[in-house]
């Protein structure tokens, strides 16, 4: 399993040195839960200090700097993998990561009808996603799972979150 962190610029908007603490946070979660070799990050031009405060992060370039253009640039490259798609603007914790795992279907966490910034998207799924995000790079992520179950018909979990358990530390992109 790899986990895939969708960075993008409007992140920065509340401060650089914030958003940089919260990261760190959620990669030592990520750390201690899927190891330290297998987290990725897609990151806009806007990062260009990410390589200096976080060596180990495997970067992706997300060239349009869109959350959505991101997870699809990050997905591409994670192929063959089950992959955890996370967004950057949002604070992570174990209990949350473990509502998604030991699930067959994708999953998607949602809270109160909003993407919680966290799904888990199994191997034999990662191309159908791809393509549902093709399809939605103008709209939102959740639109795209949308896509994907009724597009293609690939069984997908929406599942609710606690909303003390998922708290977005920045406003994520819900077209």
């Amino acid at each position: 399993m790899k986990a895939l962190l969708v960075l993008y610029s409007e992140l920065l908007e509340n401060g650089r040195e914030k958003f940089y603490k919260e990261l760190e946070k959620n990669v030592s979660v990520l750390n201690r839960i899927v190891g330290i070799d297998s987290i990725y990050a897609s990151v806009s031009s806007q990062f260009k200090d990410i390589f200096e405060r976080f060596p180990d992060l495997c970067l992706i370039n997300n060239l349009r700097d869109t959350s959505v253009f991101g997870a699809y640039k990050g997905l591409r490259k994670l192929r063959g993998n089950d992959v955890l798609l996370i967004d950057g603007g949002i604070r992570l914790s174990k209990e949350t990561l473990f509502n998604f795992f030991n699930r067959v279907h994708v999953t998607v966490g949602m809270v109160k009808e909003k993407w919680s910034g966290v799904a888990f998207v199994k191997m034999r799924d990662v191309d159908y996603v791809i393509r549902s995000l093709e399809n939605n790079f103008e709209k939102s992520i959740l639109d795209a799972f949308y896509t994907l179950r009724d597009t293609y018909s690939i069984a997908t979990e929406f599942i609710q979150l606690k909303e003390r358990l998922a708290l977005p530390i920045l406003n994520l992109k819900q077209a």
